[in-house]
Parts: C-alpha cells; structure tokens; sequence
C-alpha cells in the first residue's frame, strides 16, 4: 500500500530536479538531446527535471550524461557520514538479521 511522500524527501526531490535542470541548461543540452543520450524518453525526463520523479537507474542516467555520476555514487558513500566514519573502525557484519 503506497504510503504519502514524506516532507524532507518531496523537497529533496524537488531540489535534486532543480539541480538537474540546472544542470542540462548550463550544458545547453536541449530535452530531447539528454532523453536520446540517456536512453529514456523525453516524458520520463521531463518527469525527472520537473517533479524530480522517476527511477534510481533513470536519475543515474541522466547524471551520467551531465557529468554527475561520480558525485551521485559519493553521495550515498556511508564512510562520507559521521555514524560510517565511527563504524568503519568496527567490525561491520555482512548481513544484519532478525
């Protein structure tokens, strides 16, 4: 059962497609060239720079052909946050089970 979009991740959305709009007309890349490159079509695209909705592999398309794939694989590194800095020292277990 689909559950409401929580606050900070709507504006987090909001923001990532901001920057990815941003982004492309910095590049002057026209919407249909990026949905061509990226391999998707230019409604999903649009969905993404619009409302910042649309898959994982959709959004790491689209930052691939902008340049920011590197920058989108550092972010989600735990060892860039405090708690993962603190833990890496640990012995950090393979699976974490019920």
């Amino acid at each position: 059962m689909p559950t409401k979009t929580p606050i900070p991740v709507a504006r987090a959305q909001r923001s990532i497609a901001a920057n990815l709009s941003l982004a492309r007309r910095q590049q002057r890349i026209t919407v249909d060239l990026l949905a061509e490159r990226a391999g998707i079509s230019v409604p999903t695209l649009r969905r993404l720079l619009n409302d910042g909705e649309g898959s994982l592999e959709t959004y790491l398309r689209v930052c691939r052909i902008l340049g920011l794939l590197d920058g989108a694989v550092a972010a989600s590194d735990p060892l860039n946050t405090a708690i993962g800095r603190i833990r890496a020292d640990e012995d950090t277990p393979l699976r974490v089970r019920r």
